[in-house]
């Protein structure tokens, strides 16, 4: 009965983290646990040092959002990229997955990136609708490219190297790009004759840009070349992208940096929430033996690696369209 009125007050709007957690604390209650798991999950989490690079990369990414970095990356891959047919489209997918990577919210990369594109791609003729569905659409491409943070979340719940998953996300993230470039490509209304920038614009684009560039270098050259570790490399691009940001550029102020630090840390302790809170069901689940049970009852009706391959992915779509990522991550990849 009270499952059912949560999942009723969940589609009233009820915080997601509460409906996790109540269940969780119900559940434990059923069984004569004390109900405290939520807050102890929530002290362990924050002991895990692989967690220390989420609120350093939601800093960075907030950190050049808020800057120009947006419109000087479009002015760069809009003149490799904007003369062919689909051109600002295709550079649309980059950008938005380019910011995702390192914010690992889709919802900022919109909000960062959404008022400066769309109004480009209706300019260039674009149908309102594809403008809408390519920017909401390219603003989860980035969670499958290094520092991905679902990606790190992932290695932390199923203690999976981060440096292999990295690896593993970029075939498919490259796929998804490649594909949706090409159903770009075939709904361009032409090309637009486009108004060339001023020399002075050029010149500051071009100055910003070479700061600017270096840092997934940097990031993925440390992880990847074994000088850094995932926090490690994580602190180094928020270090690097507030000196060129602020000090170099100073396209943000210093009077916006507690604002900005705000919204970062706000973003990262909703996610810390969510994950205390489905760490603790998916404890109780474990102890009940729940993915045991299911692996009998699923080895006794399917035999077909494709059939499991297959209810499989209908699974993954029906959780997604109800949690967020990284809640879906913690309930769902211990069951798997």
């Amino acid at each position: 009965m009270l499952a059912a009125l949560l999942f009723f007050l969940a589609l009233l709007g009820l915080p997601l983290f509460v409906v996790i957690a109540t269940l969780a604390l119900l559940a434990f209650h059923s069984i004569g646990v004390d109900p405290t798991a939520v807050i102890i999950e929530m002290s362990r989490l924050s002991d895990t040092p692989m967690l220390v690079s989420l609120p350093l990369f939601i800093f960075t990414g907030i950190l050049l959002a808020e800057s120009k970095a947006p419109t000087r990356l479009l002015a760069l891959t809009n003149r490799f990229l904007g003369w062919m047919p689909g051109g600002l489209a295709v550079v649309s997918l980059c950008l938005c997955a380019v910011f995702t990577a390192f914010t690992g919210a889709s919802g900022i990369t919109i909000f960062a990136l959404g008022g400066l594109l769309y109004p480009a791609l209706i300019s260039d003729r674009y149908p309102e609708r594809f403008s809408l569905g390519l920017l909401t659409t390219g603003g989860s491409l980035g969670l499958l490219f290094p520092p991905s943070l679902p990606i790190i979340l992932y290695g932390v719940v199923s203690e999976t190297s981060v440096e292999t998953l990295f690896k593993a996300g970029v075939v498919p993230g490259l796929l998804t790009v490649v594909v949706l470039g090409v159903y770009a490509f075939l709904v361009s209304p032409g090309i637009k004759e486009k108004e060339l920038p001023s020399h002075k614009e050029e010149q500051d684009n071009r100055h910003g840009i070479y700061w600017e560039l270096p840092l997934p270098v940097i990031v993925l050259g440390g992880i990847y070349g074994g000088l850094l570790v995932v926090g490690e490399a994580a602190a180094v691009a928020a270090l690097y992208a507030l000196l060129v940001e602020v000090v170099i550029l100073g396209d943000v102020p210093w009077r916006r940096l507690p604002a900005i630090t705000v919204r970062s840390m706000t973003l990262f302790g909703g996610i810390l929430v969510i994950l205390a809170a489905s760490m603790a069901t998916t404890n109780f689940l474990i102890d009940q033996q729940i993915p045991d049970l299911l692996f009998t009852t699923i080895s006794h009706y399917i035999s077909s690696k494709y059939t499991f391959l297959l209810l499989l992915n209908f699974f993954l779509l029906a959780v997604g369209a109800m949690l967020d990522i990284f809640s879906a991550i913690v309930l769902v990849v211990p069951l798997i």
